[in-house]
């Protein structure tokens, strides 16, 4: 053990003995030799001692620089997506309006455009609110809709905008009629949201019948598509059977809709 730590001390002096050794012969070797040799000497080790430096700090510049050039191309990226984007939903609508529009010529009396831009609050929507009103001669009772299909009437008007009543109201009541067997009845909605129409229990309706609006009740124009019977249960003991429905026109996914420029044929008014 002991002879374990002499080498190791002897290998410590030696190792400060060839340092202090080094030293001295380059200071002799720099003393002697020419200026421009001591020039390219000191070049020399300048160049070593500060490479590393310049190497490091020369790699962050050039990771920052990579990093921003980054940011860059990725808010350009972000940018186009966009643009992108916009063009598609330009397109979707452009489309949409075309179609809009073709329809519009196929009613006889003036229908109006409008949007959408509210709904009512509440687990099942009952009213819209539109982005036209009394200045857009927009009054109560018109009749509102789709290329799809029926959606509601207005039921206040305003300056600017109006509310529409739409057929999912429980206070709604719409006559309809089958395209097939010309059977009359009447469209309502319970109060969890479900559409139903109601019929003589001995009236000719099937599955898969398709309801326009009838034309009676003052409002709605004759054949306007309203829905389709997805169930019907009879029940010949009643006189009256229920069948549920299922509307031509979500209204989940409307953004605009057709106001029918037509007065009620008749109003009918109720004492209170």
């Amino acid at each position: 053990m002991k002879l374990f730590r002499y080498i190791i001390k002897l290998c410590k002096w030696a190792r400060g003995a060839l340092v202090f050794a080094l030293l001295v012969a380059f200071s002799l070797y720099m003393l002697f030799i020419q200026v421009k040799q001591k020039q390219n000497v000191a070049d020399f080790l300048l160049s070593s001692i500060f490479y590393l430096p310049q190497s490091i700090t020369s790699y962050v510049l050039r990771i920052g620089n990579l990093s921003e050039e980054n940011i860059m191309l990725k808010k350009e990226n972000g940018k186009l997506k966009l643009e992108v984007d916009l063009i598609k939903e330009y397109a979707i609508e452009n489309e949409r309006l075309k179609k809009l529009l073709l329809f519009e010529n196929q009613w006889d009396y003036p229908i109006f455009l409008t949007q959408i831009i509210g709904h009512n609050p509440g687990t099942y929507m009952t009213t819209v609110v539109v982005n036209s009103g009394e200045t857009d001669s927009i009054f109560y009772g018109m009749p509102v809709f789709t290329t799809n299909g029926l959606v509601g009437k207005v039921s206040k008007v305003f300056s600017k905008h109006s509310m529409v009543q739409l057929l999912s109201d429980p206070n709604s009541r719409t006559s309809v009629i089958s395209q097939r067997s010309r059977v009359l009845g009447t469209l309502f909605s319970k109060d969890n949201g479900e559409m139903q129409v109601q019929v003589s229990s001995y009236a000719d309706l099937v599955p898969g019948d398709t309801l326009v609006t009838s034309g009676l009740g003052g409002i709605y124009p004759k054949g306007i598509p309203v829905g389709v019977v997805s169930k019907l249960e009879k029940n010949n003991s009643e006189v009256l059977s229920y069948g549920d429905i299922q509307l031509l026109q979500h209204i989940e996914s409307l953004e605009e809709v057709f106001v029918i420029r037509k007065n009620m044929d008749w109003i009918v008014w109720s004492e209170e």
